[in-house]
């Protein structure tokens, strides 16, 4: 995962579990930095699913990762006290991107995307339209778009 998100320009900032978090265009911005964090999680379904192939040829079960995007403000920045430090993003946006990947499971798709990071991605990317959802913890629905792994 490190490698498909490197090769786009991020950059991997946590690790918790069995999930990551990543991020696009800071703490140095990138016009395209929306585009860029779906190509890396397209490439990321990719690896996976070379993953599985083997997985299974081997009798050994398959994995399946969700991916949320959500572009928009944030605040980036070192955190922490004198004896440990971290950059990290912190805000809404970080929020949204944490229930898209959590509604991967609902609607079956493995890479959701807000309506901001839509906006910014080139006419080459497929989306799918699923209208507004409600996600957990939020007041306002969102508009979702599904990425097809494959392009």
């Amino acid at each position: 995962m490190f490698d498909a998100i490197g090769s786009q320009g991020g950059i991997v900032n946590q690790i918790q579990g069995d999930g990551l978090m990543a991020l696009f265009g800071a703490p140095l911005p990138r016009a395209d930095h929306r585009e860029r964090a779906v190509r890396a999680g397209l490439e990321m379904l990719e690896l996976i699913a070379g993953f599985d192939r083997d997985q299974e040829s081997r009798g050994k079960p398959a994995i399946r990762i969700g991916i949320g995007v959500a572009s928009g403000d944030v605040i980036a920045g070192y955190t922490g006290t004198q004896q440990r430090v971290t950059y990290t993003c912190v805000g809404d946006t970080v929020v949204v991107a944490a229930h898209l990947e959590a509604h991967t499971k609902v609607l079956g798709r493995p890479l959701l995307i807000d309506e901001h990071t839509r906006a910014g991605l080139s006419d080459g990317v497929r989306v799918e339209d699923h209208g507004l959802v409600q996600l957990k913890s939020r007041v306002q629905p969102a508009r979702v778009y599904s990425v097809p792994p494959g392009q």
